[in-house]
């Protein structure tokens, strides 16, 4: 009587009994989570292929050497986790990120977790890691992996690193602080972000030096981006209502900024004749502010175009580059800083 027959799939285990190896060794092969001897990983591949065993992608990366796809991690942990108007300074690095590799017709992969499992046995021929924290643990086990990287924006303890992309704050934020200081501003406070990274390090060791450079004294606040719109706002209000108040505030986040205006104008105080508002992001709530808010634009678009110019390169064996890639913020001046009533 006949019948089908069905061909038993090919598991780990009999991979691992084909190489007499433990099953452990042939997934660490295969994810490249812990370092194997070069024979040990060839008898994996070797009883792999005899019995035409492949796990996922990673097996084919291993034969072939190359994936063809390339890794994405965002760092900020706040990048996502508001609504979407707040996500847009970084929706459009990721996009043009996209866009970039699409137009090389290089494939691209969004890593949320380096450490999840799952992630792990994800093949990428290099990584992109944007925004790291200071002495990032994801860049540090990348290196650790030996997984070809580059960095939009830098690592503020490994600023040596040459496979970056970064920001010039120091630039733009003194241009930024000068303008205030041109328009009549003498209290200028600095509404910083918390979390550890360039975009916050950079621009507050610019206005320590530039306070100092003018003879002002520095003020600091934090704003943490965790903040809800609520307790953000309680304490804007706090500061505007103590005496000798700030005549002009430089906020991290546009949407923070946007609630500046905002308690100004409950405060009865005028926009920007008694309280100049600037952004260290800009987006939709600093365009449509009334008035609209001066910004410091970080200029995602160049940003990914030149880390993904990068990652080809490196992938293609360029030379290590003497050091990185810098790019200038664009300053967007409007009428939340002109007292003048001009364009700049």
């Amino acid at each position: 009587m006949g019948g089908r027959t069905s061909k038993r799939k090919v598991t780990i285990r009999d991979v691992a009994e084909r190489a007499e190896v433990s099953i452990s060794t042939v997934s660490h092969t295969f994810s490249g989570l812990r370092p194997i001897s070069r024979a040990t990983r060839d008898r994996v591949l070797k009883a792999a292929a005899e019995l035409g065993y492949e796990a996922n992608p990673s097996a084919r990366s291993l034969r072939t050497g190359r994936s063809g796809l390339v890794g994405l991690v965002l760092r900020p942990r706040f990048a996502v986790a508001h609504t979407r108007d707040r996500a847009e300074t970084f929706n459009r690095l990721v996009g043009s990120v996209a866009t970039e590799m699409l137009r090389r017709k290089v494939g691209l992969i969004h890593v949320p977790e380096l450490d999840d499992p799952a992630v792990a046995s994800v093949p990428m021929d290099g990584c992109i890691v944007a925004h790291p924290y200071g002495g990032d643990s994801v860049v540090t086990e990348l290196l650790r992996r030996n997984v070809p990287l580059v960095t939009i924006e830098e690592d503020p303890e490994r600023p040596e690193l040459p496979w970056a992309v970064r920001l010039d704050y120091s630039t733009a934020v003194s241009g930024l602080l000068d303008h205030l200081r041109e328009q009549g501003a003498d209290r200028v406070t600095l509404f910083t972000g918390g979390e550890d990274n360039a975009w916050n390090r950079r621009t507050r060791e610019t206005y320590h030096a530039w306070c100092e450079r003018h003879g002002h004294r520095a003020r600091t606040e934090l704003l943490s981006e965790s903040l809800s719109a609520d307790s953000a706002a309680t304490r804007i209000r706090r500061l505007l209502t103590v005496p000798r108040r700030p005549d002009a505030v430089v906020v991290a986040t546009s949407d923070f900024a946007a609630i500046v205006v905002q308690i100004a104008r409950e405060l009865d105080l005028r926009v920007p004749e008694d309280l100049m508002v600037a952004a260290l992001t800009d987006s939709e709530h600093s365009r449509l502010s009334t008035p609209p808010i001066t910004a410091m634009d970080l200029s995602h678009e160049q940003l990914a175009a030149a880390g993904v110019e990068l990652m080809l390169a490196r992938l293609a064996g360029a030379a290590t580059p003497d050091g990185p890639v810098v790019i200038g913020p664009d300053l967007r001046f409007r009428a939340s800083t002109r007292r003048d009533g001009g364009a700049r």
